[in-house]
């Protein structure tokens, strides 16, 4: 898989995060998923098309879908709903855009679908191209010092 790909939404994420949610996440080590299966509780997908075809995962485990909804809107939401759903799938939706205008400074044409978003643990995703998928794990701080993780996986068609 080409880095030109997967570096746009590095930048995305971390930019989306620091200027809308003031968190500066810090990018694990990438692996290859053996499995097509979500790492977290709440999920938002989303297909690319363009010079490329592949598919975006961004996963949240609960208490971190939790502290971006809190975070975006001030609010002291403990658990999953559909406003948290909600706020992962724009979240989702933002962090494409950005990656898109990434996109377009490569002159690299690449358009999303409107995400939708699941939840669950172990969800099994069918992704639209095969094996591999790249996960990238992405740690940031909750609530005072517990760190959390949030994967973006992505694929695209070889």
């Amino acid at each position: 898989m080409d880095v030109k790909y997967m570096n746009p939404f590095i930048i995305a994420t971390q930019v989306v995060f620091k200027t809308m949610l003031g968190i500066d996440v810090k990018m694990g080590r990438p692996e290859l998923k053996k499995t097509r299966q979500t790492n977290g509780d709440v999920t938002g997908i989303m297909g690319l098309a363009g010079d490329q075809r592949g598919t975006l995962c961004i996963s949240f485990r609960k208490e971190g879908a939790l502290h971006i909804y809190n975070t975006l809107m001030g609010d002291g939401c403990n658990e999953i709903n559909e406003d948290v759903i909600d706020a992962i799938g724009e979240l989702t939706n933002i962090i494409s855009g950005q990656a898109r205008k990434e996109f377009e400074k490569s002159n690299i044409n690449l358009k999303a679908a409107i995400p939708m978003v699941v939840v669950g643990k172990d969800v099994e995703m069918n992704f639209i191209t095969t094996l591999p998928i790249v996960s990238l794990p992405f740690y940031f701080s909750v609530n005072g010092g517990n760190e959390e993780v949030m994967y973006l996986d992505f694929s695209f068609e070889a």
